[in-house]
């Protein structure tokens, strides 16, 4: 082999070397782009049917709902309905009877008993109640109203409008 080939050949390998490293940058400035990109698409998009955040509840001051929120059972139009709330009083327990209107007709109605857990931070206790899972249309605007009594006679209302989503 004379010397003008082992230069030539030494320049090919240099010629391979430099164009590698060129599609290796463009390989990850373009996966950062991409990257970047969904992590954006991601963060900005918010499903319609979210409710709109609540504020941290305060001190305990009667028996009340604090929040109210539904979770769809995957696959099927049916939704569990959950209230949170609390109560000044030493009551142990709460009934929830929790009704869902459709259209101005009520289409199901479930009650649900919550034992008190005491939340000395707040002043008080707290409860949750949710439903077992109940049929309703979806995309229909559903008005749930929350009846509660505590296990002293104490009564309490509340009611939230949501859309269901579709399954």
């Amino acid at each position: 082999m004379t010397e003008e080939e082992k230069i030539m050949e030494t320049q090919d390998v240099k010629q391979y070397y430099v164009l590698g490293i060129v599609v290796l940058i463009a390989v990850v400035i373009a996966g950062y782009i991409l990257r970047s990109k969904s992590t954006k698409q991601l963060t900005t998009q918010t499903p319609a049917t979210q409710a709109a955040p609540t504020p941290t509840p305060g001190p305990i001051t009667k028996l009340g709902c604090d929040t109210q929120y539904f979770n769809p059972k995957i696959g099927f139009p049916e939704y569990y309905f959950s209230v949170e709330g609390a109560d000044l009083s030493n009551a142990a327990s709460v009934d929830c009877t929790i009704s869902a209107s459709q259209s101005g007709k009520i289409v199901a109605t479930s009650k649900v008993t919550s034992p008190m857990t005491d939340k000395p931070e707040r002043g008080g206790k707290t409860f949750r109640c949710t439903t077992k899972a109940i049929a309703l249309t979806p995309q229909v605007e559903t008005v749930i109203e929350v009846e509660l009594k505590d296990d002293l006679g104490v009564t309490a209302s509340c009611s939230a409008p949501f859309i269901m989503p579709a399954p």
